[in-house]
């Protein structure tokens, strides 16, 4: 092999390892970017002035009247400005859970079950100052123990 040959085989490799360094970068980027990114807190008025909830203080959320609110586990709640349907879309479907029309809740706060004598079944909480009766559909029941055991994949 002569000296022309072999730099024009090192020119090849390294070639080749360029394009290997863009499409790893390219990956990486296409990694971050499918990355979702979900709501960490929320920002809820007081009569007091503004305050930071994080999502790992919440208890649940609940849609009532017309109106959205953030539950804390002290029993203390918070209007949000924005629909249960909007709040669930902003949170880590891993996370918590649009477990009825009304409730969205973290795995984290959840209990166990009761089952009624219709075949529902109420979501029991963990313990707080505000407990409400939760009822899961037959339904919806398969989707929302699969979630509270891991097998909830997000759509």
């Amino acid at each position: 092999m002569t000296l022309e040959e072999a730099l024009h085989k090192i020119e090849l490799q390294n070639q080749k390892i360029e394009e290997l360094r863009r499409e790893l970068r390219l990956a990486k980027l296409l990694s971050n970017f499918q990355k979702a990114r979900f709501r960490e807190r929320f920002f809820v008025n007081t009569f007091r002035g503004e305050k930071v909830i994080d999502v790992a203080q919440v208890h649940y959320f609940v849609s009532e009247k017309k109106s959205t609110y953030i539950v804390m586990h002290d029993g203390n709640s918070f209007v949000v400005d924005m629909t249960i349907t909007e709040i669930a879309e902003q949170l880590d479907p891993h996370a918590f859970m649009r477990v009825n029309r009304k409730y969205i809740v973290p795995v984290t706060e959840v209990a166990g079950f009761e089952r009624d004598i219709n075949g529902k079944e109420r979501l029991i909480l963990k313990e707080g100052v505000k407990n409400p009766v939760i009822v899961i559909s037959r339904d919806n029941k398969r989707n929302v123990h699969n979630w509270i055991d891991g097998m909830h994949t997000p759509q």
